[in-house]
């Protein structure tokens, strides 16, 4: 359906919104429409989110991770999330020093193909990982703000929104330096190549073993997250709709 139809609504739209400056220009290249017919409205994410107490924290780390530090990824479970290379990049991790961190996967197993489970499998500290399915949205707030570090590693995004649930809830972050996250993310983010596993391991490293650089990230986070609401994606809109009433 969308192979069919899409190319066809990007030729009779006026005018089309889209995410971020990658996905325009994506956009633009891809269906050879004028970048200046695309507007970007950025995304926010759920007020849901925030930190959670040092005794939620602590409940929740009781509850899913056997009362141990933990990273987390967030996504639905398919090819393009980059799953395999986190998983292998956790167990580079773990091999290289004694700890009892785990890795919990927050998302639905729509797809898990016989390659993932064939590294999942392989995996010595495979035991270190939890897979929790889908949350709610305040189950997901605690347990972003009980992370570590969110691990989200895609090979592509539009935008990237678990990016800012963890800047909401004031949790470092670890993530791609492709397409559209290092837009999003700016400067409060360790930035991988999400197709080298040893440089996922050695951000992970770093988190656990540089505390003071963690915490310079969640303060960037912080002020990243402003640039970024509801509210802010709706003026957007609106400007966009506006644009196309003067055609």
């Amino acid at each position: 359906y969308l192979l069919y139809f899409f190319p066809k609504f990007t030729q009779r739209a006026t005018r089309i919104a889209t995410v971020s400056e990658y996905s325009k220009q994506d956009i633009s290249s891809t269906y050879k429409i004028p970048a200046t017919q695309i507007d970007v409205v950025y995304n926010g994410a759920n007020e849901v989110f925030k930190p959670a107490s040092k005794a939620n924290q602590l409940q929740f780390k009781n509850s899913h991770s056997s009362k141990s530090d933990f990273f987390i990824f967030i996504g639905t479970i398919h090819p393009r999330k980059n799953l395999d290379h986190l998983l292998l990049a956790f167990e580079e991790f773990k091999s290289r020093s004694t700890n009892e961190i785990k890795l919990l996967i927050v998302g639905n197993k729509k797809w898990w193909p016989k390659e993932l489970e064939k590294v999942y499998e392989s995996m010595k500290f495979k035991e270190d990982v939890h897979f929790l399915g889908r949350l709610s949205d305040k189950e997901l707030s605690e347990a972003l703000s009980s992370a570590l570090a969110l691990t989200y590693l895609p090979y592509f995004e539009g935008f990237g929104i678990p990016i800012l649930e963890a800047f909401h809830a004031e949790t470092a972050v670890i993530t791609s330096n492709v397409t559209s996250m290092p837009e999003v993310a700016a400067d409060a983010a360790v930035f991988c190549n999400p197709k080298k596993v040893n440089k996922i391991a050695d951000a992970m490293q770093l988190i656990v073993n540089q505390p003071e650089k963690r915490a310079a990230l969640i303060e960037k986070g912080k002020l990243r997250k402003q640039d970024f609401s509801w509210q802010k994606s709706a003026n957007l809109l609106w400007k966009s709709i506006e644009k196309t009433l003067k055609v």
